[in-house]
């Protein structure tokens, strides 16, 4: 594998790494949304916010992943 292909599959993997979690923060946080105006039992927020700081060191390893891609494709662009 050339570094080009290195560099477009680590951006790639990287993007990916950051949507998936970030998506489903957004999906979770607005299903609490809607929980919290439905009536009934009250959800015991502490415990929820602890799982959604869960997807952020993902999504942070992801964005570092991708900006990583971004400079390999910058060096690697002075080879050909």
């Amino acid at each position: 594998m050339n570094v080009a292909e290195g560099a477009r599959r680590m951006k790639h993997a990287g993007l990916w790494m950051v949507l998936f979690p970030l998506s489903a923060l957004l999906l979770f946080v607005g299903v609490l949304i809607v929980a919290a105006f439905l009536p009934g039992p009250v959800i015991r927020y502490v415990q929820v916010a602890q799982l959604l700081v869960f997807p952020l060191p993902i999504a942070f390893m992801g964005a570092i992943l991708w900006l990583a891609g971004w400079i390999v494709e910058g060096f690697a662009k002075d080879t050909h």
